[in-house]
């Protein structure tokens, strides 16, 4: 184990190269993007020492990201610019750096601090008015109980408390099949919310959100196959889609599908009780 000199905070994206990596994976390329750029990054106790690189949560697998959080050792101090050249020189494809920020060695850790992530997608099946609809019932409920398995049982849990805001908003999206054709009459709708993140009950899953949705609706839930269905060149949410698709099942009869979804932002509870304050919001976090 080296001695940990300095700690950076590191705010990154996940763009469409990287979407369908799992998290083990991405872990590697940024090891090897260390040793590119020839930073000295701390290790850990034990047989085999890894880089001390700490990330705020895992991303799913298939979810783009703008504002990721991992905390960095180092054993040797670098400065600002200094460790932005080097991360440059070998960032995994598919990852940027957002912002860097030196942080106290003895803060605490990352993730006990992590409050709520944003989350916005594309929705299916669906158009504003009744999802809006759904949403507002999703809203009024006490209680939203839904199943997750925990040590390979099925365990029921209220995910309403994790929800903290869910919007439903008009999207212009254009949705294509397989030859590029834009599908006609294809009802679609922007879905935005904000998901508790705790260490004691858990965390919201954007796509239990979308479930209980489809759920009120009397549809079912899946995520969109992107080698079927794909939302048009060149609108607010599309890039390059470069990327090879996960497998996906398909939903037996109509169905709510989650197309791009994206990560927007993950919050430290510091950081959203200061946006709540200057927004106004008394939201209780």
């Amino acid at each position: 184990m080296s001695v940990s000199r300095q700690r950076w905070r590191i705010v990154f994206a996940r763009d469409e190269e990287a979407r369908y990596l799992s998290h083990l994976d991405a872990t590697h390329l940024w090891d090897r993007a260390f040793r590119r750029g020839s930073i000295p990054v701390a290790t850990t106790e034990g047989f085999s020492p890894r880089p001390r690189l700490i990330f705020a949560a895992p991303l799913p697998l298939g979810m783009l990201a703008e504002h990721e959080l991992a905390d960095l050792y180092l054993a040797e101090r670098l400065t600002l610019p200094d460790l932005r050249q080097r991360l440059e020189l070998g960032m995994p494809r598919g990852y940027r750096v957002v912002d860097l920020h030196d942080v106290w060695l003895g803060a605490p850790p990352l993730a006990p601090q992590l409050a709520a992530a944003d989350y916005r997608m594309t929705v299916l099946g669906v158009d504003e008015a009744l999802l809006a609809s759904a949403v507002g019932a999703i809203l009024a409920a006490d209680r939203l109980p839904r199943q997750k398995r925990r040590e390979d049982k099925p365990a029921t849990y209220d995910l309403r408390p994790l929800l903290l805001e869910l919007v439903a908003r008009e999207t212009t999206d254009v949705v294509r099949d397989l030859t590029g054709d834009a599908v006609p009459d294809e009802p679609a709708a922007g879905l935005w919310m904000r998901l508790r993140n705790t260490q004691d009950e858990g965390s919201g899953r954007a796509e239990e959100v979308v479930a209980a949705l489809a759920d009120h609706l009397g549809l079912a839930a899946q995520v969109a196959d992107r080698g079927s269905r794909g939302l048009a060149p060149g609108t607010a949410e599309s890039q390059d889609e470069s990327a090879s698709a996960a497998p996906t099942l398909p939903a037996q009869g109509p169905s709510l599908e989650i197309v791009r979804p994206v990560r927007e932002r993950l919050w430290l509870a510091a950081d959203l009780a200061a946006h709540l304050v200057i927004g106004g919001d008394s939201l209780k976090i």
